[in-house]
């Protein structure tokens, strides 16, 4: 796909986007001051995240398979995957759930080992990329757990449901992030990808969540020499 100037694709997406908010989108400060989204209207938005991902990922004036377009993709699936740790969060404090589930967590890191060895990247440090992933969620959850507790937070009257409208999207996003890893191909100690990674990370996934669970979420994708 062509890559589109911000004049023709971003703005569009973004005007789309924020029309959707005011039909159901709305944003949780919490105590810390990290922003995270909380949805009204569960589904449709939860389901849009996924698809606003894919449209931003084409909105660069990067040409497509360039070091900053590769990397701006990665770090876009993985806002998108942490978009979902919210209403997971309140589907969770309604059910008192807890927010550790390692049953699942080792089922999802076997099919990433498979998946990742089938894409030409290394099994471990795949399964280490996507506990990073489970790990910045859940630091995103505890911390809405934290706050609605002082809140003394009544349940949520339209809480989303896990299995039907949430795992669906993080299923999708699985193939999608090893396709975005395999192409850049373990380059992280590449000037330009090292580079692209700390100017693009705090520009995507700074502005709704703190340095430490950006810190997370980008920790395997550093360079180690």
């Amino acid at each position: 796909m062509m890559a589109l100037a911000p004049s023709t694709c971003e703005f569009p997406v973004l005007v789309w986007f924020w029309r959707l908010a005011a039909q159901g989108y709305t944003r949780d400060v919490t105590s810390s001051g990290l922003r995270f989204p909380m949805l009204r209207t569960q589904a449709p938005v939860i389901a849009a995240l996924f698809a606003v991902a894919a449209l931003l990922s084409a909105c660069t004036t990067t040409p497509p398979g360039s070091p900053r377009s590769d990397v701006s993709q990665l770090l876009s699936l993985q806002k998108t995957r942490l978009d979902v740790a919210a209403p997971v969060a309140r589907s969770k404090w309604n059910s008192h759930a807890p927010i550790d589930d390692p049953a699942r967590e080792q089922a999802i890191l076997d099919d990433v080992a498979t998946r990742a060895q089938q894409a030409g990247l290394d099994g471990q440090w795949a399964r280490r990329f996507f506990q990073d992933q489970f790990d910045a969620g859940k630091i995103v959850q505890r911390d809405l757990h934290r706050q609605w507790k002082l809140e003394q937070r009544a349940p949520f009257a339209n809480p989303p449901d896990l299995a039907r409208e949430v795992r669906p999207v993080l299923d999708r996003l699985t193939p999608e992030l090893l396709a975005a890893l395999a192409r850049l191909k373990g380059r992280w100690c590449d000037p330009a990808v090292a580079g692209a990674l700390d100017e693009l990370a705090p520009e995507i996934l700074g502005a709704d969540y703190a340095p430490a669970v950006r810190e997370k979420a980008t920790e395997a994708l550093r360079c180690l020499k």
